[in-house]
């Protein structure tokens, strides 16, 4: 294996971080219509503590990329 092959990490999340992103989640559904689901929020966020500031930057990164010149052809 080279040092460069990313590999899977299992961590034990406490239930109130898994209920937090699972929020945040529907959050991010409710403004955009779909989710990527709380697993792919908390894989972006290993270190934001509050699941919420994510959805903003989640939802605004989203927003800002469909409103640059050929967004549809990238």
């Amino acid at each position: 294996m080279k040092a460069t092959d990313n590999q899977p990490i299992i961590v034990t999340v406490p239930p109130a971080t898994v209920s937090r992103y699972s929020e945040a989640s529907e959050k991010v559904e409710q403004r955009l219509g779909a989710s990527p689901g709380p697993e792919f929020l908390m894989s972006l966020a290993v270190e934001h503590e509050d699941a919420f500031e994510l959805v903003d930057l989640f939802c605004g990164e989203i927003i800002d990329a469909l409103h640059e010149p050929n967004a549809a052809t990238h």
